[in-house]
């Protein structure tokens, strides 16, 4: 599932908060946001689907969701890859899904929740 179809934006930070926009560049964001894989696929699209943020390592710890922080490789949506310790995005929460972002997507397969 190609990041795209997740209507992925990069976001910037606009103040203390965590408050943000959502049209930043990719060469100046504070992280990213897309639509859920797990509930786009349920769902059948974007209707009901929840976001997803990935925030880069410089954002503080205090800023939601946490505790999570990945690097952007890539030069944009297309072919985006996150990097990390483990580099998985793990929902702990609402729908639990669990996968990895890499060249532009989520591979196959990491679009169902955890039970």
């Amino acid at each position: 599932m190609k990041l795209t179809e997740l209507e992925a934006r990069f976001i910037k930070l606009t103040g203390e908060g965590g408050n943000f926009r959502d049209d930043a560049a990719f060469a100046d964001c504070d992280g990213v946001m897309f639509l859920c894989p797990a509930c786009f696929a349920a769902n059948g699209g974007p209707i009901g689907t929840h976001v997803v943020i990935c925030w880069k390592p410089h954002v503080p710890q205090t800023i939601s969701p946490r505790p999570g922080r990945w690097n952007q490789g890539g030069s944009g949506v297309h072919d985006l890859t996150l990097h990390a310790g483990s580099s998985s995005i793990w929902l702990q929460g609402g729908c639990g899904w669990h996968g990895f972002v890499g060249n532009g997507g989520v591979p196959p397969g990491e679009a169902a929740s955890i039970p």
